[in-house]
């Protein structure tokens, strides 16, 4: 894994490679001064009137009594590269962040640091055979809706998309460790803040799973910590001497409010994991899922999702539907995921809680997954599974102005949706589909 700095961002050094911390603290202490300095007080009048060096020791102030917004708003813009799959889930699952982040479902897999040889063979088997499914069984189908100007640009086009859908299915073989690349930016507090969570796991794992992240977890920190990053009691040292209580490496932050990673519902003694689902204008809805389409559920920030630790004696795994009604395949399947299984491939099946407002599932959920163009697992389940159990459970508890609320959406893609409009129309909606 290897961390950069976006050379494009601002915060940074003259030389672009380091984080400029002393120009975060400035920018911290500016809007610390509009939170709570007595008198007449604008950001200007405090950049005139106050020094330097008095701005940035109120910005340090602000870390050091936990008032952390003024050091939300200088951001930090990251771009890595290799970076573990299962690392990305990490950081999407928290919520202050942009993230733009390759997709799997499109990458070839090849061997590297966090892939075996086993997954890459078991991928391209895989691959082959999804690949000679859809051109067997569902060529006319990516012709009609991959046309060229001419019928071998029209056959080009239409391969190319076969082999995306192929790859989307095959790669369920594949470790969540897979390698890919982010663009995370998030704010400069929250950086540090989640360094501190993985804290909790390096200093106390729980079970194999989290053991198997500290490596990843303690590499990240370290970047961030070359790249100036992290604030640390060093800083201090540096920046604002009458403030330093110790000359360490050691992250200034405090975790006070005693908060751990949220994508880990072992960590959330108020997770509704084990509970029975509710059903209102907030909703706490369990479902079972692939790692992989957690994946696409959880970077919806507006709506809180955790998961149960994945576990090598699980042996529970997704089928794709391209599987549907070929018995030996399937077995064959079962077969295989079931040989990777001790690499957590992205196949294997977790529980999932998912809470928060019923309008943002529809708003910020649905009017992106629901689509035909989503990923299928995902989008099968919210459309065909979920939006409806919620509406029948409206329903049978009465709330009907909510359930007449929902009514419109169930079982419908987003571009059937009364209240949305899509931009790219692909022409051919399928609600139950197998690619």
């Amino acid at each position: 894994m290897k961390i950069s700095l976006d050379p494009n961002s601002g915060f940074l050094t003259e030389d672009k490679k380091r984080y400029d911390k002393k120009k975060a603290l400035y920018v911290a202490g500016v809007k610390a001064a509009v939170c709570f300095k007595p008198g007449e007080v604008t950001p200007e009048l405090i950049r005139q009137t106050e020094t330097e060096e008095r701005i940035i020791e109120r910005g340090i102030n602000t870390i050091l009594s936990d008032h952390t917004s003024p050091s939300e708003q200088p951001t930090v813009s990251l771009e890595i590269v290799g970076i573990p799959k299962i690392l990305c889930m990490v950081l999407n699952n928290e919520h202050e962040y942009q993230a733009d982040e390759r997709s799997l479902r499109y990458t070839a897999v090849k061997r590297a640091e966090y892939i075996s040889d086993l997954e890459v063979e078991l991928y391209s088997k895989w691959l082959d055979i999804f690949m000679n499914i859809l051109n067997t069984e569902h060529l006319d189908f990516f012709k009609r809706f991959n046309k060229g100007t001419t019928e071998e640009e029209t056959e080009k086009k239409a391969r190319s998309a076969i082999k995306k859908i192929a790859q989307e299915n095959a790669r369920y073989m594949v470790s969540v460790f897979m390698p890919t690349t982010l663009t995370y930016t998030v704010p400069l507090a929250q950086i540090n803040k989640i360094c501190l969570y993985m804290y909790g796991i390096i200093n106390e794992p729980r079970n194999e799973f989290e053991e198997k992240l500290i490596p990843y977890f303690k590499d990240f920190i370290s970047q961030l910590k070359d790249l100036g990053c992290i604030i640390t009691h060093h800083d201090v040292t540096e920046l604002c001497p009458k403030l330093a209580e110790k000359d360490t490496d050691e992250i200034l932050y405090k975790n006070n409010k005693s908060v751990d990673l949220s994508l880990f519902a072992e960590r959330n003694k108020f997770s509704g994991i084990n509970e029975p689902n509710e059903y209102g204008v907030t909703i706490s809805y369990n479902m079972n899922l692939s790692l992989a389409s957690l994946a696409q559920f959880h970077r919806h920030r507006t709506m809180n999702f955790e998961m149960t630790t994945p576990s090598i004696t699980e042996e529970k795994f997704y089928i794709p539907h391209l599987l549907d009604g070929k018995k030996d395949l399937i077995k064959e399947w079962c077969k295989d995921i079931l040989k990777v299984n001790k690499y957590y491939p992205q196949g294997k099946i977790v529980r999932v809680n998912m809470n928060g407002p019923l309008k943002h599932l529809v708003n910020y959920v649905g009017k992106e997954r629901a689509c035909d163009s989503a990923f299928l697992e995902t989008q099968d389940v919210f459309t065909n599974q979920m939006l409806p159990e919620i509406y029948e459970e409206l329903l049978k508890s009465g709330k009907y102005n909510l359930a007449e609320a929902l009514k419109p959406y169930v079982g419908k893609l987003k571009c059937m949706y009364p209240d949305y409009n899509c931009p790219t129309p692909c022409g051919h909606p399928r609600i139950r589909r197998k690619f």
